[in-house]
């Protein structure tokens, strides 16, 4: 594939003995709308069996690359940053966990969004473990047009990534890596950055260190992907979502919050007092 025909650059860190998740999450990759991408593979201390899994994936799609570091004293920042700017070939860069999933139209969504903005993300639907179903990520942004600080949400121009003062860098202890990183493109002057409401990723929460075994994430994921294969399915699930956030934001609004307006202070808690016998009344 010419470097011009590269749209993306699929950026996966993976780890250890992350063998048995990795031909799930980069399946989701390979199953993509847009399909003139680049996979590239950045292992942080990857394991012999995780090494071969992957080399089988290569031999299967010339478009996956594979980047053998020795295992990092954090999550090996720096090897996503030479990567990035010494092999990455296309004009937008995309991540994936490789605990995660992408739905189908998560690299057009994302580039929507690149074509005005430098930085972006979409949402993600969060499975809820050992319950098969999902609900809504929240959008976790300081503003209307900052990005999520999920890892599998975001992207961004390759361009732009080369503007930044460091790029990925070695993450100081008790913050998290990818906010650290991110926070470079939010401060950065010239960015325009955007958080997009559509959900496009199954995120899966690691959940305390060390979270699941890798044998425990694939039989998850295996479930997943059997509900995403029936398009009927997996509609029900996404609408579940809808009516579960739908359901929290009115209950929220129409019982938790109290407004009381127009009153002096004098006469604020027998108003208060008013309301919730209203409420309490319904």
């Amino acid at each position: 594939m010419e470097n011009q025909e590269i749209k993306f650059s699929v950026l996966i860190p993976t780890s250890i003995d992350r063998g048995l998740v990795l031909p799930h999450s980069i399946a989701s990759v390979q199953r993509q709308s847009i399909q003139n991408f680049e996979i590239l593979i950045v292992g942080d201390g990857a394991n012999e069996f995780t090494k071969n899994v992957i080399f089988d994936l290569m031999e299967k799609d010339h478009r996956i690359r594979f980047f053998d570091f020795p295992k990092h004293p954090r999550r090996g920042e720096e090897n996503r940053h030479k990567v990035l700017t010494e092999d990455a070939r296309g004009k937008y860069i995309a991540y994936l966990c490789d605990r995660d999933l992408m739905l189908p139209n998560h690299l057009e969504t994302l580039e929507i969004y690149l074509q005005k903005y430098d930085f972006a993300s979409t949402s993600s639907f969060n499975p809820i473990e050992g319950e098969n179903r999902m609900t809504y990520g929240l959008k976790n942004i300081n503003s209307w047009n900052s990005s999520a600080y999920l890892l599998s949400c975001d992207g961004h121009t390759l361009d732009f990534y080369k503007k930044l003062p460091f790029g990925w860098r070695t993450t100081p202890d008790g913050v998290y890596t990818d906010m650290y990183m991110w926070e470079q493109f939010i401060k950065h002057p010239e960015c325009r950055s955007f958080c997009g409401l559509e959900p496009t990723i199954l995120w899966f929460k690691r959940g305390d260190h060390p979270g699941m075994s890798s044998a425990e994430r694939k039989a998850e994921l295996l479930v997943w992907e059997e509900i995403m294969s029936d398009q009927f399915s997996f509609q029900l699930k996404k609408e579940e979502a809808m009516e579960d956030s739908i359901y929290s934001k009115r209950f929220k609004n129409d019982i938790l919050f109290i407004r009381v307006k127009g009153r002096k202070l004098s006469q604020v808690p027998k108003e208060i007092l008013k309301k919730i016998k209203k409420v309490l009344s319904l």
